[in-house]
């Protein structure tokens, strides 16, 4: 049974591995991470920084992920929110925006 348990736990970390690395040519190691330690940052900061700008006047029991109605149950035309329940889609979407300003693109990584 522990034989099993191993093979499981293997394969289980093996699907939660990243499929694609930021690439730019020229670049070293240390400066693509400190690239993406900059524009994690900054992406944070204005997640943050929009989600606070919302300020819904209770908190929402649903997750909007940032639609642009709220997403009321009355399906919507409650004026343009932001979900300050969750910022992670929002910071996806600008650290990615950050790094393509940057001139990384993104490619699969290869199998060892």
């Amino acid at each position: 049974m522990p034989r099993h348990f191993a093979t499981l736990l293997l394969i289980a970390t093996a699907a939660c591995a990243p499929t694609t690395e930021w690439e730019r040519a020229g670049t070293s190691l240390s400066q693509r991470q400190s690239d993406e330690k900059a524009c994690l940052d900054l992406a944070q900061y204005q997640a943050f920084d929009e989600s606070d700008k919302s300020k819904p006047i209770y908190p929402p029991f649903k997750d909007t992920q940032f639609t642009t109605d709220g997403g009321g149950d009355d399906g919507g035309g409650g004026g343009i929110t932001t979900s300050y329940a969750r910022r992670g889609a929002r910071v996806y979407e600008l650290s990615e925006y950050c790094m393509q300003q940057r001139g990384y693109y993104l490619v699969p990584i290869a199998k060892k």
